[in-house]
């Protein structure tokens, strides 16, 4: 923020700014001790999130009281006039947030009522990846950083894979034992209500491009990759990942694949000349959302037993003109390759291609018809 010659008018400037702080301080806390109470099954954790709501409550009119009193006594002008008109939004996404992180709370003390339905892997992770996206995005918006705030947009592919992997796997509980009925609904309403924390930080990301740049854009689809609907072929057998190498776009595709792809398909990766180790920013990268690359190899195409697969997608110029058997559908996408950027961007590239990759994975085992 520019500092002032009016120095009253720089305190109330702060004031403002460190209210936002403040409330999404808050709000982050709430997710994670949300989070950390259904994965305890602790009531009182749960109980102590809700009663937080009130002070989110108290901050958003108060920074909604301080906004509206500096445009009608000062009159602020270009980036101020920004700021304060997107800190009147932001509270408004804020306190959502802290509303959704209530939710939370009340269905976890309805679940430690009931024995657990199973281990919680995704959630927590779910939770995790939402979280920081809030945390970055409000940091990019104080902080004046477009650049951050436009990473948050692809950290959102990430939270709507995981959240189509959990709404499977619960809807396939319930389809085998009705008893589990009231557990996995619950816990479906948990991913939602986790997915629409994500949605409400991309809301920040926007106002924070917003605020440094004076571009509108939101309804943009921002960080979302361009899936061509003709091109969509879903795998009833298996999939085959091709890279040149197979250390980082084919091992990333693979573990995203592993895990989002329903049961009983195959799923593999393989390099057309493979570099043997993994790249250890894949690795690295991967473990940021929960996904662990130690137990994929890089793997030559020649050992690949091509009978398995009935969908090839080759993630590379370099694998284009794979010749593949009759009745294999293929698919390319071509995806930048992350280490012909400069060493300083390789993870900002890495990271970039995770969150593409969970996008385009997901999308490729929705089944036809979803939207």
């Amino acid at each position: 923020m520019k500092t002032h010659t009016d120095r009253q008018y720089e305190a109330e400037l702060t004031r403002v700014a460190e209210g936002l702080s403040r409330m999404g301080a808050l709000v982050e806390g709430m997710i994670a001790d949300a989070m950390q109470a259904l994965v305890d099954h602790d009531a009182d954790l749960a109980r102590n999130v809700i009663e937080q709501d009130r002070e989110v409550d108290a901050l958003e009119c108060d920074i909604d009281d301080w906004c509206i009193r500096i445009l009608a006594l000062r009159q602020p002008t270009a980036s101020d006039l920004r700021f304060l008109a997107v800190s009147l939004k932001l509270v408004v996404d804020l306190e959502r947030i802290g509303d959704l992180a209530v939710n939370i709370g009340e269905r976890v003390i309805e679940l430690t009522t009931h024995p657990r339905l199973k281990p919680y892997i995704d959630l927590p992770r779910m939770g995790k990846v939402a979280g920081d996206m809030v945390a970055q995005a409000l940091a990019a918006l104080l902080n004046r950083d477009a650049k951050g705030a436009r990473e948050v947009f692809g950290r959102d592919n990430v939270v709507d894979a995981l959240y189509a992997q959990i709404l499977r796997e619960l809807i396939t509980f319930m389809i085998e034992e009705p008893r589990n009925i009231y557990r996995a609904t619950r816990l479906l309403s948990l991913a939602k209500y986790l997915e629409r924390i994500g949605d409400h930080a991309t809301n920040i990301a926007e106002q924070a491009i917003f605020l440094v740049e004076g571009r509108d854009v939101r309804h943009q689809r921002l960080g979302k990759p361009d899936i061509d609907p003709g091109m969509l072929v879903r795998p009833t057998r298996g999939v085959l990942f091709v890279s040149v190498e197979d250390a980082g776009r084919g091992a990333m595709a693979e573990a995203w694949a592993r895990h989002l792809s329903p049961h009983g398909i195959e799923v593999a990766s393989a390099g057309t000349a493979p570099a043997g180790a993994l790249h250890p920013l894949a690795i690295q990268t991967m473990a940021e959302v929960g996904l662990d690359l130690s137990q994929i190899r890089s793997k030559s195409l020649a050992d690949m037993p091509m009978d398995r697969y009935d969908v090839v997608v080759t993630l590379c110029d370099g694998a284009i003109l794979l010749p593949v058997p009759p009745g294999v559908a293929r698919v390319h996408w071509p995806l930048p390759d992350p280490t012909t950027t400069t060493v300083e961007e390789e993870l900002d590239a890495f990271r970039h291609l995770r969150d593409d990759l969970a996008a385009r994975i997901e999308r490729l085992f929705r089944k036809t018809g979803e939207p």
